[in-house]
């Protein structure tokens, strides 16, 4: 559950709402609508599962007999419903996977094209500013890549829920720990972002994953064998975003704590943690005080309370 937190599409939807209520109330109605959608899949198992399918073209064995039950919503409208609702179900079923990979692909390439490429590549490392020619070409090599890499995913399973499974554990095990170190640790930077990324990543590989046929390599504890295969006991998902969020954190504070005591130069901060002035902040905020209280004290001192405020200065993102 905690996975959707940090899905893109997710914040696309509250963080385009007219105000912070509407987002609030989309969120609830969102709740609510989801629980009732959830409804017509039971209701199609149920009915598949009690279905005595020699009755039918399809015969026996029935799906499950078969390793079939992943298909059981177009089994069930071709062979248990007239052949024009088996027409719109099914035309209907490949609309909505169509808009659903449609938004997915745009989602990754608009996160990599206008997050990644336009705004943090000049500013890091120095580029120049991409014009919008370059961010056309840049998004069309983004989607067919993005397409061809999520198409070859599909090669290791036939089963379109063990793929939403996936996403949700790539989401959960390495997207939610950054989002929550970005939102409430103010020591997060970029270097424990990346570091955090490799670890995490590398620890999920490891720990394999049977839905796609990923072999164990790191036994946590409780691990057994069960047929010449390890099977995992842990909760493996929980264990990697842990480690993933420590390591944020951790590598956060240190490539913090090197470059601004100096023990790193200047030149390989990439990620520009460094401080220019470890007391700038401190400075900027003595100041905006004083004036602050200069401002009260004149207001004091005025005994005819016509003086004139003092406005707190701005302070500027470091």
């Amino acid at each position: 559950m905690l996975s959707v937190l940090a899905i893109q599409s997710f914040h696309q939807r509250t963080l385009s709402a007219s105000s912070p209520q509407t987002a609030q109330w989309t969120c609830y109605a969102a709740a609510v609508i989801i629980a009732i959608l959830g409804i017509p899949p039971v209701l199609v198992g149920a009915v598949a599962a009690s279905t005595d399918w020699n009755l039918t073209q399809y015969g026996l064995p029935s799906p499950h007999g078969r390793d079939e039950h992943t298909l059981i919503l177009p089994l069930a409208l071709q062979h248990l419903t007239p052949s024009y609702i088996s027409i719109i179900g099914i035309g209907a079923v490949a609309a909505a996977v169509m808009s659903s990979t449609d938004s997915a692909l745009l989602s990754a390439t608009s996160v990599f094209s206008s997050n990644i490429y336009k705004n943090i590549l000049p500013s890091r490392f120095l580029c120049p500013q991409a014009s919008d020619c370059e961010m056309q070409w840049v998004i069309r090599v983004s989607v067919v890549v993005v397409g061809l890499v999520g198409t070859s995913i599909t090669f290791y399973t036939k089963s379109t829920l063990v793929l939403w499974i996936l996403g949700a554990d790539i989401a959960y095990t390495l997207i939610f720990p950054h989002l929550v170190a970005v939102l409430f640790f103010k020591v997060t930077n970029g270097y424990g972002a990346l570091v955090g990324y490799v670890v995490g990543l590398t620890m999920r590989v490891l720990v394999g994953e049977g839905a796609i046929g990923l072999p164990v390599v790191l036994q946590l504890p409780g691990c057994t064998l069960e047929d010449g295969v390890y099977v995992q006991k842990s909760p493996v998902r929980t264990v990697c975003m842990l480690c993933t969020m420590a390591t944020v954190l951790v590598f956060s504070w240190l490539a913090d704590f090197l470059f601004n005591r100096g023990l790193l130069p200047e030149r390989c901060d990439v990620f520009k943690v460094k401080r220019g002035d470890a007391g700038a902040a401190t400075s900027a905020d003595a100041v905006t005080q004083n004036l602050k209280d200069e401002a009260g004290s004149d207001g004091d001192g005025d005994c005819d309370g016509q003086g004139v405020p003092l406005q707190p200065i701005s302070q500027t993102d470091r």
